[in-house]
Formats: structure tokens, C-alpha cells, sequence
């Protein structure tokens, strides 16, 4: 399950930087949860193909992560907006109703629908 996990995040980030027939066959593996024997019959090739084109992919992903680091970074980002809104929420608990504190809950929102 982690691996599929692992692949899904990298595929959202990163997916868009593979070629068609990658990205078709990364996508079948890490979204759609297919063995490798469903697409390779999908896809017309044999199950070794599918597995190398993983592995590879795999490996070109998680170069661009190590490099880029992307997906560490927005979940560092998201850790300290939750810790934002856990030190507002503590500091005015007497205040949830003010206008200042929904501005700052719907900054903290925004931001992590842009992550």
C-alpha cells in the first residue's frame, strides 16, 4: 500500500513530465491500482515491459522529487498551516466570531487548495 501511495503522489506531481506511453502506464499502476498482467493486456506489450517501464519510472520520479523536492516541501507547508490554525484557534478562543480570525482561517484554506 505504500508503494501505491508513493506512486500516486509522485505521479501528481511529477506526471506531467512523462511521455504518453509512461504516463499511460505510471497512471494505470499508481491511480488505477492495475497489475502489471492488466496492463500489459491493456497496453499490448508483455508483463516484463510493463514492470521495466515502472521501475524506470519510478527511478526518473523519484529523481526529480530528490532534486526538486516538491512533495516534501508542500508537506512541510501544509504541517505549518495546520499549526497555524491551531495556534489561532488557541489564541482566540474568546474571539472565533471576529472578521480577523475567518480572514485568517480562509487565508490558511486558500493556501492549502493551492498546494
Amino acid at each position: 500500500m505504500e508503494k501505491l501511495i508513493e506512486r500516486g503522489l509522485l505521479f501528481d506531481q511529477y506526471g506531467g513530465l512523462l511521455g504518453d506511453k509512461n504516463k499511460r502506464i505510471y497512471e494505470a499502476a499508481a491511480v488505477d491500482d492495475m497489475s502489471l498482467a492488466e496492463i500489459a493486456e491493456e497496453m499490448g506489450i508483455s508483463r516484463q515491459a510493463v514492470s521495466d517501464t515502472l521501475n524506470r519510472t519510478d527511478n526518473k520520479l523519484r529523481g526529480y522529487e530528490k532534486e526538486l523536492q516538491l512533495i516534501e516541501k508542500s508537506r512541510r507547508i501544509r504541517e505549518h498551516l495546520d499549526d497555524m490554525r491551531d495556534i489561532l484557534d488557541r489564541s482566540d478562543e474568546g474571539h472565533r466570531d471576529s472578521e480577523s480570525v475567518k480572514k485568517m482561517h480562509d487565508l490558511i484554506d486558500s493556501i492549502e487548495e493551492e498546494l
